[in-house]
């Protein structure tokens, strides 16, 4: 099975491209595709679904979209996105997915992966009552891994596509505590059976 993943930005590219292979089984390949923003994937997803429905008979493959919620709607950007695939013809064979709130939510649920590439960041940050929920994080998830990072003494913040790729080398999607993450792991073991 191969899967076709389409994201919104280089980071969250940057940190699949680590992460997936960690989820599913490594016979099943993949390409991860960004777009310039969520704006522009949201603009040609139509015309890019449509385009995979036409392979469908020649290529055994699965579709997966992943943008984040940035405080959007989730039903209403949901039910674009599951519209989107239903009238291109490739409903059946897509996984739509939303990061809540950013890709940073994944990485607060991981405190050791942070801290791997983060050594000063406290072990006990996911206890603090702002970080106990990774998807629920005050303020904007870049934000406050941004302010940490600074507050922590790495004075030049959060590098986000450095970042991604480096945090997602030592997460562990088993134990990750956001539950986006979560929802997104399951959906593609679920998409690979």
């Amino acid at each position: 099975m191969h899967l076709e993943v389409l994201v919104e930005e280089l980071s969250m590219k940057k940190a699949l491209d680590v992460l997936i292979p960690k989820i599913i089984d490594t016979k099943h390949s993949f390409d991860v595709y960004n777009f310039r923003s969520k704006q522009d994937l949201m603009k040609k997803l139509e015309s890019r679904l449509r385009g995979y429905s036409k392979l469908r008979n020649d290529w055994d493959f699965r579709i997966v979209v992943l943008v984040d919620e940035d405080r959007q709607d989730c039903k209403e950007l949901k039910q674009f996105m599951v519209d989107t695939a239903n009238v291109s013809g490739v409903r059946d064979i897509t996984l739509n997915r939303i990061v809540v709130e950013e890709l940073e939510a994944w990485f607060f649920g991981d405190v050791a992966a942070l801290r791997a590439v983060y050594p000063r960041i406290p072990e006990s940050l996911g206890e603090q009552i702002r970080f106990r929920n990774p998807d629920q994080i005050p303020g904007g998830t870049w934000e406050a891994l941004d302010k940490t990072l600074i507050q922590y003494g790495y004075r030049t913040g959060l590098v986000k596509t450095e970042a991604a790729e480096k945090i997602a080398l030592h997460m562990d999607p088993w134990s990750n505590r956001s539950t986006s993450f979560k929802v997104f792991r399951d959906g593609i073991i679920n998409l690979v059976k």
